[in-house]
């Protein structure tokens, strides 16, 4: 019996400032889908890695900072990929600074770019807020998937 290849997996890590006001964001260049969005920071989790560990690893590669203790917000499952949410918060998000052909700023999490990736403006301040049991499981509605990945568009 031939079993099927894992689903690719993704990160997004949400680094706050420790007053909660600011969230770190990148404007992302790449992929072509993409570009000239505003994104958080994050890429795809490599094997052997837990969300937490990927996170740590993008975050340090494309702003320079390393922050270790991430938290599990969401789980997102795709028909074509899972997309785990993990939130820091950490006084390093103010000495985030761009690393890579991606300008990283810090933004107001109550004041979000025009531009921000549309996902961004619910689960910003859903990560913060105390009240919302953490993990929380969504899954994509449309049973082909959410078309939020580069499927069918030029690779990374």
């Amino acid at each position: 019996m031939t079993s099927l290849p894992a689903k690719p997996a993704f990160v997004l890590a949400l680094l706050y400032s420790t007053d909660h006001r600011q969230v770190v964001l990148m404007r992302r260049t790449r992929p072509a889908w993409q570009a000239g969005r505003v994104n958080a920071l994050g890429g795809r989790v490599m094997a052997g890695e837990s969300a937490a560990t990927a996170a740590r690893r993008e975050v340090r590669e494309e702003c320079g900072v390393d922050v270790a203790e991430w938290r599990e917000v969401l789980v997102w499952e795709d028909a074509e990929y899972l997309m785990h949410v993990v939130r820091a918060v950490s006084d390093k998000a103010r000495d985030a600074r761009t690393q890579e052909d991606q300008e990283v700023f810090l933004a107001d999490v109550n004041a979000l770019p025009a531009n921000v990736i549309d996902n961004l403006r619910w689960l910003v301040p859903l990560a913060l807020d105390e009240d919302v049991a953490l993990p929380i499981a969504v899954r994509s509605a449309a049973a082909e998937g959410s078309g939020l990945t580069d499927r069918g568009r030029e690779r990374e």
